[in-house]
């Protein structure tokens, strides 16, 4: 595994600057609170297509989606993103949600570079 650049570290502060400018970090607050429904059909009912909770959570499988299409074309240092960020443990708690979208959109890419991403952290 290549030691992470200061290149890389430039990259990881711009992608943590992105999130905090589009509001990522309360999108994050309802993700780990009491409130969030992992199971999509429940989720849905409590909070509808359109909710700002829904938003909150689409935000969030976008961005880790986004993060996913980096590493999986090699444009992330693995080491520096699985030191930052706890990415399966993230999946694990949102893929009903994400899984569900996916089976409602009939979309078998839908968030699949997140999921390979969570996967593939140690």
């Amino acid at each position: 595994m290549a030691k992470p650049t200061y290149q890389d570290a430039s990259l990881m502060l711009q992608i943590a600057h992105w999130g905090a400018v589009s509001g990522l970090q309360k999108a994050s607050s309802f993700f780990w609170s009491d409130k969030f429904e992992p199971d999509y059909k429940k989720f849905l009912e409590k909070y509808p297509v359109g909710s700002d909770e829904y938003s909150s959570i689409t935000q969030i499988c976008g961005w880790h989606e986004t993060l996913g299409t980096l590493f999986k074309h090699d444009l992330f240092n693995r080491e520096l993103l699985f030191d930052w960020l706890l990415v399966s443990g993230v999946w694990e708690r949102i893929k009903g949600f994400a899984l569900g979208v996916r089976q409602e959109a009939k979309e078998p890419k839908l968030y699949e570079n997140f999921e390979a991403m969570a996967r593939a952290q140690p």
